[in-house]
């Protein structure tokens, strides 16, 4: 009976380092191809001029916004013009906190209704995005001195105002929980809401579709 001979090592060595390559290659691209969704936080057809960063890690202060280019200066495209969905005026707001807050709830809503529906970013130290996976349009959450507003960006795709509505129901319970719920005193909260009107109702009815 024959035996197959060992295989040397320096041929064992040449091939696991050829395999271990490969591996980095494709840990490479995967990562890079998951950096690259809308790298400045909205799609190049929403908005070119506008940085932002992955949510997560914005929240805890970690900042990865590109860097122009020295050498390649190019010009700025037009801020796009929002389309203003509803205001919620406030008495007083704590925007830090209520980024933090926010932001793990939009963090939470981002596989609603399929996995990857939605991408959550961070403008800015008051300003959350959401943007749509078929890119034909976003909202922004901005935390202001006097109350929260609600933008969309772009050009809304039935399937966007659909699962928009969803996830503004959403934010809009979170918003009246914080606001509303627990025995905190008034001052301590997060966010005091104007004592006149129900501004959190009057948002749920600018919604196209009714509450899930």
């Amino acid at each position: 009976m024959m035996t197959s001979k060992p295989m040397p090592s320096l041929a064992r060595r040449v091939i696991n380092s050829l395999l271990m390559c490969l591996l980095v290659v494709k840990l490479c691209a995967s990562f890079q191809s998951g950096r690259n969704v809308l790298p400045h936080g909205r799609s190049n057809s929403l908005a070119q001029n506008r940085h932002g960063t992955s949510l997560a890690a914005g929240l805890f202060g970690k900042k990865e916004q590109d860097e122009p280019s020295s050498s390649t200066t190019q010009p700025q495209a037009a801020a796009p013009i929002p389309t203003r969905l509803f205001n919620i005026p406030a008495k007083s707001i704590k925007p830090g906190g209520m980024r933090v807050v926010l932001g793990f709830s939009l963090i939470g809503m981002q596989n609603t209704p399929d996995q990857g529906s939605w991408k959550a970013n961070q403008s800015s130290d008051t300003v959350l995005d959401m943007v749509f996976r078929d890119n034909s349009a976003m909202f922004s959450i901005t935390l202001g001195e006097d109350g929260i507003s609600v933008d969309r960006y772009g050009t809304p795709s039935l399937p966007y105002l659909l699962q928009e509505s969803v996830i503004l129901h959403s934010v809009l319970d979170e918003i009246d929980s914080i606001a509303n719920e627990g025995d905190a005193e008034a001052q301590d909260r997060l966010l005091q809401l104007e004592e006149e009107g129900d501004a959190i109702e009057e948002a749920r009815s600018t919604l196209p579709a009714r509450r899930a």
